[in-house]
């Protein structure tokens, strides 16, 4: 017997409702992954520390959403001394998403932030970063987010 639309349509409410509710913890993101996979790396917090544009010879890179990119072409703004060099050598995902360089929020923690913080992350992750500078990498907390994910979806 097939389902009625009343069934099916209450079927699709709680289905969204219950990513709502998870939507405050959980923002997935399709993100183009370059065609040269063997050039990414996986990043531990530790490890992208080291490109925060005190060595010269190094790249500058800061990781949105679990993404790590090479904005070493904006090192008017991310370089040693700029105005968004707080922001770099770490996953600033929170303070992107604030619109704040306080240290308190240098993180890639989304709890407790607003709709409007949440919709102007995405809106500069999307018109910002994935626009302008390339992607080198993932933090592995990122990865290990996707893992679980895809083993619930087995």
């Amino acid at each position: 017997m097939a389902p009625s639309n009343k069934e099916v349509y209450s079927l699709l409410c709680f289905i969204g409702s219950f990513i709502m509710v998870l939507g405050d913890k959980y923002i997935l993101e399709e993100v183009d992954i370059p065609k040269s996979n063997s050039d990414l790396k996986i990043f531990t917090g530790e490890e992208l520390k080291r490109f925060d544009g005190s060595d010269p010879s190094l790249p500058i890179y800061m990781a949105v959403k679990g993404v790590v990119f090479d904005v070493t072409t904006g090192s008017d703004f991310y370089g040693k001394g700029a105005s968004y060099n707080v922001l770099v050598g770490k996953d600033s995902t929170r303070a992107v998403a604030k619109m704040s360089l306080d240290s308190a929020d240098l993180n890639h923690d989304l709890t407790g932030l607003t709709d409007q913080e949440l919709k102007s992350l995405d809106e500069v992750y999307k018109g910002v970063y994935v626009q302008k500078y390339p992607i080198v990498g993932y933090m592995d907390y990122k990865m290990a987010e996707n893992t679980i994910k895809n083993k619930l979806e087995l």
